[in-house]
């Protein structure tokens, strides 16, 4: 064969899944859950399908539209810590003598050693909690998807939980907190998605650890703290009652010990795996990907868990979904500075294979494949000392780097204890969301230009249906935006014929020369935040990364320098590797590179043969060169299947697609 048929492995995915699901029901009958120790459960099998639990295999993934084109997403980070309203990680710090969320217990609630994180969570009651209205203020900020924290470093889980007894519907609200806002997110059209926290390295390794020590000095030195003293039968009478505090807190351990390979490894992967029957569109992971960091003395990352995770994920959204990848999956730490894994040849191949998440950074350069990076208006969990760090202004400027670097925000709002969100983080979004109604033409579902950024000061780029769009960080007091990477014969740009300013009636009168594109700025900048400038010019090319450009097996290059259009490329080395476009119109060019070492292409058109393309010509690369055309094809839908017919080097740079009838 020609080519790997991913559609073919889909339909494998749902059958094998319907079997699969069928076996586990059948698990669940003869072993009730009930009976389950969860301490003591067996490795978690990889759910069958097209995925195997290795990056190689992974690599294949391509992320789904969905999220490419949405670009903001925003997150509700709120559990049992948000009681206090003193910001994140209280339920570790707590148990730590001399911090400060140990001195607001202390004064609060009592002594660790009588009052600990078990009973905090019995408070969580969120009697104040409105999720559809969280979720239209979500769509009113302009997000396009919507996430939520389904357990924390803490142990908790806000879901009906199979495996993990201190849930949201046993304790604190007594309501299943993930599937109502599942609920609402997905009645407002809404992609929806779960974060997880509590991983091996962090919970095991951090949060349960301190629990089981004692004070070192004062009158309490040496008086153990509640996870030594507290039993299953203390619960009579308190909110906890009936739960077993081991469950929360975990068996007595050492924090050196290998988390990936304990027994809440093993319930980690379950929990996981539970949450799934939510079928969340996004599954998000507070941890790093590989095993090269320490954090408190504790070796962070998934290591050997992560292709397992991920291959489940997949294969198991596929078969819920009938057969279609939407699934997106965040870890951190690939790639870059704190690359996680073994080498940075790894880290390119694990990049193919998931979303790399970044927390409260980003990324110095465009990247090659879709980025996340997560922040928030204020700490991740309310603190009514310090509760919004952030405003409007500050979130658009994140959120437009982000997206000339190829990259989307997921913003949290931070919620008060008991579920309600305080005037001042309303106003913050209703500001966001203005803006983002008169500009989000140059943000949702727009790809970065060749450069995120112009030479000239803060102008971020991005591209979308075959305009460029400038977004203005400041005003220049000169009333002259001059740009050199729009000037006239770039390898990007064409001729520019004109230029709109979003949210203004206002006449652009500029000028393009060789050396740049020099506009001649209104009297008065209509959006204090950040002025938007769209850009029409005619070398309306389908860029290789364009929405309905899709690869299976291609790598994305970027930051090239050669004088390929949008300065990026999809290549391949690999017989079989393929390439789908569907387009309107009654022709159209395949754009690539040439040279005596390259190639051949097959193309089909509408899945017939057309044509074998030699790409091996001349000695030197020559690019932007039209490799293939079809020009007598009737007016309507079509489809280009692009194939590499050969183990070598085989280049897509862009697409011509003609829709007039000659």
């Amino acid at each position: 064969m020609i080519f790997r048929n991913l559609a073919v492995a889909n339909l494998c995915a749902i059958a094998f899944g319907l079997i699969f699901n069928s076996i586990a029901i059948s698990q669940d009958e003869v072993r009730p859950i009930s009976e389950v120790d969860i301490w003591n459960l067996p490795p978690l099998p990889v759910y069958p399908g097209a995925y195997e639990a290795n990056w190689d295999s992974l690599s294949k993934y391509e992320v789904p539209e969905w999220f490419r084109e949405a670009k903001l997403g925003i997150w509700s980070h709120w559990d049992p810590q948000s009681v206090p309203e003193q910001g994140d990680w209280y339920a570790r710090r707590m148990y730590i003598e001399g911090e400060r969320h140990y001195e607001h217990c202390l004064k609060t609630y009592g002594h660790p050693s009588e009052f600990g994180y078990k009973d905090l969570c019995g408070l969580w009651t969120c009697d104040q909690w409105d999720p559809d209205g969280f979720v239209n203020l979500a769509v009113e900020t302009g997000g396009k998807y919507f996430t939520a924290l389904a357990n924390h470093h803490d142990n908790y889980d806000l879901w009906d939980s199979k495996y993990q007894p201190w849930n949201s519907v046993n304790l604190g609200p007594k309501k299943d907190v993930i599937g109502i806002w599942g609920e609402a997110a997905r009645k407002r059209g809404l992609p929806f998605g779960v974060t997880v926290h509590a991983t091996p390295a962090r919970t095991w390794g951090q949060f349960m650890s301190v629990r089981y020590t004692s004070d070192k000095s004062g009158p309490k030195k040496g008086v153990p703290y509640d996870a030594v003293a507290a039993t299953l039968q203390d619960g009579k009478g308190a909110l906890w009652e009936g739960l077993d505090p081991r469950d929360l807190y975990g068996p007595p351990h050492v924090k050196e010990q290998d988390a990936n390979s304990s027994p809440f490894a093993n319930q980690f992967m379950w929990r996981v795996d539970d949450l799934l029957k939510y079928n969340p569109d996004l599954l998000y992971f507070d941890e790093s990907v590989g095993l090269n960091q320490v954090d408190l003395g504790v070796k962070m990352g998934f290591g050997h868990l992560a292709p397992q995770i991920a291959a489940n994920y997949y294969n198991k959204s596929m078969a819920m979904n009938q057969g279609k990848q939407i699934a997106v999956l965040n870890i951190k730490e690939v790639g870059g500075k704190r690359n996680s894994l073994g080498t940075q040849e790894e880290a390119e191949t694990v990049s193919h294979s998931l979303v790399k998440d970044s927390e409260k950074k980003t990324e110095t350069s465009i990247e090659a494949y879709p980025f996340q990076t997560d922040d928030s208006i204020g700490p991740w969990h309310m603190d009514v000392n310090r509760p919004y760090s952030h405003d409007a202004r500050w979130v658009i400027h994140k959120l437009i780097e982000n997206v000339s670097k190829n990259g989307n925000l997921l913003l949290g709002i931070p919620q008060r204890a008991q579920g309600n969100v305080d005037p001042e983080a309303v106003e913050i979004c209703h500001n966001i969301g203005a803006w983002l109604k008169t500009n989000g033409e140059g943000i949702y579902g727009s790809r970065p230009f060749e450069v995120y950024k112009s030479e000239n000061g803060p102008v971020f780029f991005t591209r979308k249906d075959g305009h460029v769009y400038a977004s203005c960080l400041k005003w220049p007091q000169t009333q002259q935006l001059v740009m050199p990477e729009l000037r006239l014969g770039s390898a990007t740009v064409g001729v520019v014929s004109e230029i709109e300013l979003l949210g203004s009636s206002d006449k652009i009168l500029f000028e393009q020369t060789e050396q740049s594109l020099t506009v001649q700025l209104p009297p008065t900048q209509p959006n204090a935040i950040a002025a938007v400038f769209k850009i029409v010019h005619d070398k309306d090319w389908v860029n290789d990364d364009d929405p309905g450009v899709h690869y299976y097996g291609w790598t994305h290059r970027v930051n090239r320098d050669r004088g390929e259009f949008n300065n990026d490329v999809y290549d391949s080395r690999n017989r079989g590797d393929r390439c789908t476009f569907k387009f309107n119109g009654t022709g159209i060019k395949i754009v690539s590179n040439i040279n005596s070492d390259s190639g051949d292409l097959v193309v089909l058109i509408d899945g017939q043969f057309d044509k074998t393309v030699d790409l091996a010509r001349g000695n030197a690369c020559d690019v932007q060169q039209i490799v293939y055309q079809s020009s007598d094809l009737s007016d309507g839908e079509h489809q280009i299947d692009v194939v590499n017919a050969s183990d070598k080097l085989v280049v897509i740079d862009a697409f011509i697609v003609r829709r007039e009838v000659e």
